[in-house]
């Protein structure tokens, strides 16, 4: 996990931790791995805000590592200062946590994304969609609307969404390309700028 956060990592290594744990089934940050752990956020349930908040902060650390990992160009904006593991941890500390990509205007924060694959449903104010360039919204609605999720409770998984993630970085390369951009990196200045 070179080039991640100390705290960000520790978070995704308490996750490998836990989910062998719990499932006797180790993960090892690849994509395919993804399946169990949906398996294992969906064993996360309660009315503790602990127990969710604890959950989304290992589950989304995991599941953002898995992403940077595989795209390359992509760096965490984590704020240090969060101890996952303090009583009075409240989810909504990760709120401004996020994946930057380069090649392309892309973030989201991959916190509240395990909190809505967690509950099942969208978490306002969480910025777990993706937010791209107002100008590639229409190309990455239709590449998602083109991938096709059969069944709204399918959305709310990892791996569904890791899918989705995928057809939406071809879909900037597509645009990009079409429009005849030159290969760009774009730094954590504009994302600090933009991020809504």
């Amino acid at each position: 996990m070179a080039d991640a956060p100390s705290h960000v990592v520790d978070l995704a290594t308490a996750c490998v931790k836990s989910v062998k744990d719990t499932l006797q089934i180790p993960l090892d940050l690849e994509p395919e791995t993804l399946p169990l752990l949906d398996h294992y956020a969906r064993e996360i349930v309660g009315d503790e805000e602990h127990e969710v908040a604890l959950g989304a902060s290992l589950c989304g650390a995991y599941f953002g590592e898995v992403v940077r990992r595989r795209f390359g160009a992509v760096r965490w904006y984590a704020p240090e200062g969060i101890d996952p593991l303090a009583n009075d941890l409240g989810a909504d500390r990760f709120a401004e946590w996020r994946l930057e990509f380069e090649p392309a205007y892309l973030t989201f924060n991959p916190i509240g994304l395990a909190l809505e694959v967690i509950e099942g449903k969208d978490a306002p104010g969480w910025r777990a969609h993706l937010q791209v360039e107002d100008r590639d919204r229409e190309a990455v609605d239709a590449a998602v609307k083109l991938f096709g999720v059969e069944r709204e409770s399918d959305y709310y998984s990892f791996s569904v969404r890791f899918e989705v993630l995928e057809q939406v970085l071809e879909a900037l390369a597509r645009e990009a390309q079409r429009r005849g951009d030159e290969p760009a990196r774009i730094g954590p200045e504009v994302y600090a700028a933009r991020v809504k």
